[in-house]
């Protein structure tokens, strides 16, 4: 995979390319925003598949177009199409729906162009792979503490239009300053490729045991969160009897538990990349575990929290390490395109799967939630490494 560069720019790409997971979370909020204020009740649920089923059906396309293409200039091309959509619904909420069924592409597009060029930027600047997600994961998690409150503030303080067009002026500094740097990754590309069926271009990688193993584990590690996400504003309302402020206070802890394991990522993964991608999945269902268990107290839930946090953050490191470092360059792209859309589906099941413990029954969602995570993590593990047949 060739990897063409400005001299000095690399830096400033990384950080454009980690910067811009704040302006998604905007987005996806002030559509929030957008739908409860203008629609019917039902078109926030309808919105919320609008952002995740029109992905999922192009996300093998996707991929395979990223380890194809240009990695850097599809994300120049995609950052610009974005940026035209936000603006176009900005000014037309008619198109909100179909607007975020459309972002919804673009943006799967730009996470398997992101995910395929981190491993060439961090060539460029001399600097560890775990390094570089650990960045991406510091500033993803800066992103999702803050990237929320930005959003509410903006929409409360110029309305939800003028807080898209600002986020729509963002994705065009992205393009601009990708543009700039001039970098380019190109694949190898041989004439056999062009024949290829979609199945035979995934069928390497479907057949790549630590992979599917890492994919198949994670994915359940995901099913397991969600069960608990959608139990837990209910574990505080009804179980421990607590407010809208105990609810924030935990999700800022949550929030805090990321940023520090993202600043420890680097040095607690090391070489131990598996280690550290299925122990940290069995830390976190230890925790969901204990939140459903001994559901007792702030203190017990909030110290789960700070530790689950940390766990998740050096989770999502180590596992973009592993399957970016399992994987050849030229199939980064569709590892990308597989995992995302395996994990999305989980949490789709996840979310429904939660629903059937709520409101009355939050700590059996930990519980059932925490014992899949563990198990995640120690089948994960024995599989990744052969000691279990991967099927």
């Amino acid at each position: 995979m060739e990897v063409e560069f400005k001299q000095g720019w690399g830096w400033l790409v990384l950080a454009a390319l980690t910067v811009s997971t704040i302006g998604d979370e905007i987005t996806l909020l002030t559509l929030m925003f957008r739908a409860a204020e203008n629609a019917p009740a039902y078109a926030v649920p309808v919105l919320l598949v609008a952002e995740l089923l029109p992905g999922l059906i192009v996300a093998p396309y996707a991929g395979r177009l990223i380890d194809r293409a240009d990695a850097a200039r599809m994300l120049v091309v995609v950052s610009a199409l974005q940026g035209v959509v936000i603006a176009f619904i900005a000014v037309y909420p008619l198109f909100t729906v179909a607007g975020a069924a459309f972002l919804s592409v673009l943006f799967t597009i730009s996470g398997a162009a992101t995910f395929a060029l981190i491993p060439a930027l961090s060539r460029v600047l001399g600097m560890t792979l775990v390094r570089a997600n650990a960045f991406l994961e510091m500033v993803r998690s800066v992103g999702m503490l803050a990237g929320p409150v930005a959003g509410g503030v903006l929409v409360g303080w110029v309305g939800s239009r003028n807080a898209l067009l600002a986020d729509a002026a963002s994705f065009g500094l992205l393009l601009l300053i990708v543009a700039a740097s001039s970098l380019r990754r190109k694949p190898q590309r041989s004439e056999d490729d062009e024949g290829r069926t979609l199945l035979a271009d995934y069928r390497p990688l479907l057949g790549n045991r630590r992979v599917m193993a890492t994919t198949g584990a994670l994915s359940l590690e995901v099913f397991a969160t969600a069960i608990a996400d959608v139990a837990f504003v209910f574990l505080v309302t009804e179980t421990l009897g607590h407010g809208p402020t105990a609810f924030g206070a935990l999700t800022a802890l949550w929030a805090g538990g990321m940023l520090i394991g993202a600043a420890l990522a680097e040095r607690i993964i090391d070489h131990r990349i598996g280690v550290a991608a299925f122990g940290t999945a069995a830390i976190m269902g230890a925790t969901m575990l204990l939140i459903g268990l001994f559901p007792i107290g702030l203190t017990i839930v909030a110290i789960a929290f700070i530790a689950g946090g940390g766990a998740n953050s050096i989770h999502n490191v180590a596992v973009r390490t592993l399957l970016q470092s399992e994987c050849p360059p030229a199939d980064h792209g569709k590892v990308a395109a597989i995992y995302g859309a395996a994990t999305r589906t989980a949490a789709t099941g996840g979310y429904i799967a939660g629903g059937f413990f709520v409101p009355s029954d939050a700590p059996t969602a930990y519980v059932v939630g925490g014992l899949l995570g563990v198990g995640a993590g120690i089948m994960g593990w024995r599989m990744f490494n052969g000691r279990w047949s991967a099927a």
